[in-house]
Order: structure tokens, then sequence, then C-alpha cells
């Protein structure tokens, strides 16, 4: 038998990396990747965390404060921890990647809770939901920014509201506030968004913003004027109350005004234009002329005796309407060798404007040949009481044809001298005090000693005993008076039977006069009877009709 060899077993070495890789290694390869990729976008979709630093957290927990914008959740407080000095809070936050891009410089942060005050009644809802963080958010993307400094209340006016920005500059701050409304016409058209000092202290400097439409009422010659619930003014022209709002009562307020004969002006509607702002409607108004205080168009008088009550700011007027004001009041010139001026006189310096006198842009040559013309016919500079409880004076142009020639020399300096008249106030005084010398001439010790024995007189006659006893007399009247009432309406009652009774008697005695003969004594006697019984009925129908319309014709005689 054969013997056959076995067959040596052949080995192939595979070549390439494929060949020395199992298929099953793929797998978890695969899963890593996988979880790589999921943890990556995870990381991505986290939006980013910035940290926001407040000088409390009040409300704000992590894990479960919100972060929101126009009531839409964008994030979630994460941690709330104190900064390095202590004094203030830091909360981070993440944000979702949908606003990330417009986290940059202009973003604002600040906390919502329930607010209740003078100004306004706010986040009432968190009340319920706990608080919350808003942020405010621009629609321009920007350069990323991690940390934001919080705001300590919410802006007033949100990011985008159209409207104009404008900042007033005022001596103190009075009684208006951050969140106090403003006013066009008595309609709340914005509100005071800051308010805060100058950096050097000397005036007070208020943020306001007006919405739109009403911005585009805003010029470079606009008014801006403080304003409380009542505005009570008692000045030489009378006294004036003015209500702008029942708002402005609690808060203070702004109201702005235009000049009625408003030129073509353009509005300014940018942001950033500094206004004045006045203390009241009064002053604001006025200010509209103040253009016109060019001091070529300023005059000087002087006044013999005293001018107590006249000041700086008080009005001239020209037949009852203003037309300048006093700029100054001081004594006379001194005399030679002396060094005060003269007590005995004092001068006033006159600004007149001219467009009160209804011309504008008018020479100073022309005006001083207007003002002369107006001398020449006898106009007078007047010193005139204003408002006789305040004592204030005023000055007036007065007509007075009967005064002298007076040419003004308009190259005088500091300023030309116009021509005076006699104070009316002398004629006031007087007339005061002929008034109180009427008083005390007067009786007044023997009116006084009439009264008081009037008066005791009254007391004994109220205290004498006939005066006590009038009321029971009075009683008893009213007793008998009530007596008759009673017996004239029983009395009321038995008239129609009486005057039944008398119509019945009549008809008979007719019918017995029908059988007698007309000749007969009988019949005339009868006759004259019956004719004495219709007259009785008669009397007592009309007293009884008396009685139904008036019941106490008996008792008054009507």
């Amino acid at each position: 038998m054969a013997r056959r060899t076995p067959a040596r077993p052949v080995v192939e070495k595979l070549r390439g990396l494929p060949n020395r890789i199992s298929l099953v290694w793929l797998l978890p390869i695969l899963a890593v990747l996988f979880a790589a990729y999921m943890l990556w976008q995870s990381y991505e979709e986290r939006g980013p965390l910035v940290e926001i630093i407040f000088d409390g957290a009040d409300g704000v927990e992590a894990g479960s404060t919100r972060i929101r914008h126009k009531d839409v959740d964008v994030g979630t407080v994460e941690e709330v921890r104190f900064g390095e000095d202590l004094e203030t809070v830091v909360v981070v936050a993440r944000l979702d990647p949908d606003v990330a891009p417009y986290i940059d410089s202009d973003t604002r942060f600040w906390i919502v809770n329930a607010r209740i005050n003078t100004t306004e009644i706010s986040g009432l809802s968190t009340l319920l939901s706990g608080a919350y963080i808003e942020v405010d958010l621009d629609s321009t993307p920007g350069e990323r920014k991690r940390t934001f400094e919080g705001l300590q209340e919410a802006p007033l006016t949100q990011r985008g509201t159209p409207g104009m920005r404008v900042t007033l500059n005022a001596e103190e701050a009075g009684y208006i506030y951050v969140g106090s409304p403003v006013f066009l016409r008595q309609i709340e058209v914005g509100q005071v968004e800051r308010r805060r000092l100058q950096d050097d202290g000397q005036q007070v400097l208020f943020d306001i913003f007006v919405e739109a439409p009403y911005h585009k009422h805003i010029f470079q010659s606009t008014r801006f004027f403080g304003v409380s619930g009542v505005e009570a003014n008692l000045t030489s022209d009378g006294a004036s109350v003015r209500v702008e709002s029942i708002a402005a009562l609690f808060t203070g307020g702004i109201a702005f005004v235009n000049n009625e004969q408003l030129e073509a002006e353009e509005p300014i509607m940018r942001d950033g234009t500094n206004f004045k702002l006045y203390d009241n409607r009064l002053a604001a108004l006025d200010s509209f002329f103040d253009d016109d205080d060019d001091d070529r168009f300023r005059y000087m008088v002087e006044f013999s005796g005293t001018i107590k009550g006249l000041r700086a700011g008080a009005p001239i007027e020209y037949n009852g309407l203003r037309v300048g004001r006093v700029m100054s009041v001081s004594l006379g010139e001194a005399a030679e060798g002396e060094s005060l001026g003269d007590p005995t006189k004092a001068r006033a310096v006159l600004q007149f404007q001219p467009r009160r006198l209804g011309v504008k842009n008018i020479s100073i040559e022309a005006f001083n040949q207007t003002l002369q013309s107006y001398i020449n016919r006898g106009i007078r500079v007047q010193l005139s009481s204003g408002n006789i409880l305040t004592g204030s004076l005023i000055v007036k142009l007065v007509e007075m044809p009967d005064e002298p020639a007076y040419e003004v020399d308009f190259s005088q300096q500091p300023y030309p001298v116009l021509p005076t008249t006699q104070s009316d106030i002398s004629a006031v005084t007087a007339d005061v005090e002929t008034l109180i010398k009427n008083l005390s001439e007067l009786p007044l010790s023997s009116l006084v000693t009439a009264a008081t024995e009037l008066i005791s007189d009254t007391r004994t006659l109220v205290a004498s005993s006939d005066t006590k006893a009038m009321p029971g007399q009075i009683n008893e009247t009213l007793a008998s008076f009530s007596t008759a009432a009673k017996q004239l309406e029983r009395a009321s009652g038995d008239l129609p039977v009486m005057m039944k009774a008398l119509t019945s008697a009549s008809r008979n005695a007719d019918d017995v006069l029908a059988g007698l003969s007309p000749d007969s004594e009988l019949y005339v006697e009868l006759a004259a009877a019956v004719r004495e019984l219709r007259v009785a009925a008669k009397s007592i129908a009309a007293f009884a009709e008396l009685l139904e319309e008036n019941p106490n014709a008996v008792l008054t005689g009507r």
C-alpha cells in the first residue's frame, strides 16, 4: 500500500491596512465620533455665558430665574455670587444662541420686581411667578461682550420707541422726578427719563423723551416749563389759576409751548438738543420776546419820591398792553462831591421790545423817531400801582396832552432819558387817606354804645315774664283756631242739607202761590218770603263754594 504524505498548509499574508482591521471595531469608533459630535453641538447650542453686576439680587435664584426679552424666555440664571469687593452681586446667566449675535455694548439688563410708587405700578405679575431679568437688545449685531453693569431701574422708554430725546437745563429740580409726564396742550406726550446734576453742580439736567408723532412739534424756539397740578399766579395783571393735569399734582411735570406767530421753521427731529427749563408758563411765554432785549432799545427815566414796589422785571404797559420791562432800579445820580446817590430820586432802566409794539426788524433810528413822535403827542412815562394787594408797581406810558414839549437826547450816555409825569400813586394814597379819615370821623363810640344797649334791651325783653308767657298764649290761640276750624268743618258738612231744605221750601212756596190770588195780602207776604229764601240759598251756596276752594278763608278773611 502506498504511503501518503500529508499536505502542507499554505498561509497567505494579506497586504494593506483594511486587511489588518476588523469591521467589528468600526462600530465603537462611529459611536465615539457621534458622541463627540453631539457634545460639540450641545456646546454650540448652549449660547453665550454673561455676567451681570447688580447692587443687589432681590428675588434672583440660580437655576430658576429666567432671562426675558419682550416676554419671551431667552436664557436662565446659572449662578449668583458676590463680587470681589463684596459690595455687588454677580449674576451669571446662560443666553440662547438665537440672541447671541446681539449681545454687545448696547445691551441692557435689569431686574423686574413688583413696583408700586407715586409714578408707576408695574411688575405685579412677579408676585406669583417671581422676579426675572429683562434684557433690552437692539436689532443690529455687534461685537460680543461678556460683562455688563445691570440697571437699578427699568428704563422708562424701551429701545426702538419712535420719538426724540432732549435735555433741559434748570436752576433747581423742583417737584419734577423720573417718570414725571411731559405735556403738550395738556396732552401727555412723553416723560422724564433721568434727572442729574451738571458736572459743575451749577444746574440740574433733565433727560426727557417725547414720543412720535408729537416730537414734530419741537422747534429751536420751543419753550419748556415746569408744571404742577394747580398753578396760581398773583401779579400786577391779576390772579390766574391753571390746572395742567391731576397726575402732575403728585409727580410734577413738564410742558412745552410754541410761539403762536411761529414763522417758517423746521422741526429739530434729532436727539441731544438742549433747552432751558422755565419756572412756569408765564415766564416761558414772556421769553419769546427776550430775543428783543437789545440794549439799543434801552432808555432811562427818573422818578421823584419813593418807588417801593418797583422791581426789575416789572412790566411796561401802553394802553393795557405790555411793551417792555424794567431792567434795573437804582438811586439817582450822586451829586458832585458825594459818594452816594440822591435818595430823593430813583432811576429805572427801561427795555422796550419792538415786537410787542407790532414791529420787527426795525432800526434804532426808526424806533427813536417813532418814540419822539409819541412824546410830541404827549406820551409820558408814569409810575403806577400794579396790584394793591401786593403793593407792586409798574411803569405806564400815558397820554398827557397838556405836558410841555420835550426833546429826547438820543445820544446821551449810558441811555437816553425819557420824560415822566406825576405818579398816580399819590392819588391812590390820597384816596386811602381820605377813606381812613372818614372812618376815623365816624361816631364809633356812640355806635358801639347804642349797639350794646340794643343787645341789653333784647336780653331783658327775652328774659321778661310776659315774653316767657307768650308761647302759652300762642298755644291757646292755636287751640282756639283748631276748635273753630272743626266747627266750621261740621257746619260746612250741614250746608248741603240746609241748601236742599231751602230749595224744597222755595218750591213748596211756589206751589202755594200758584193757588192764591195775586191781589190777596197772603200772596204778597208769601212771595216776599220766597224771594228771601232764594237769596239765602244763593248766599249759602257761594259760602260753601268759598270754603271748598279755601278752607282758611274764615280765619284769614280771604
